[in-house]
């Protein structure tokens, strides 16, 4: 099965993602990322009193960015 890596950014971090998830295709992978944001969007965001932007790139195992999702 393949593995994708959800790497975030914002203004001022960059998170990589050195493990990965194994998923069965590109669009489950496009998913589960689309779902973290609407969970960062719906959560983390609403508390927030500062304006904060995230950017989670998913890539394939070689390192081809296949979505890119942003809050």
């Amino acid at each position: 099965m393949p593995r994708y890596y959800f790497h975030l950014r914002s203004k001022e971090t960059f998170v990589w993602d050195r493990e990965g998830v194994e998923l069965p295709d590109p669009a489950m992978a496009c998913g589960a990322a689309d779902r973290a944001v609407a969970e960062l969007r719906g959560g983390l965001m609403h508390d927030s009193r500062h304006e904060c932007y995230w950017i989670v790139a998913v890539t394939d195992e070689v390192d081809e960015v296949i979505h890119v999702a942003s809050v």
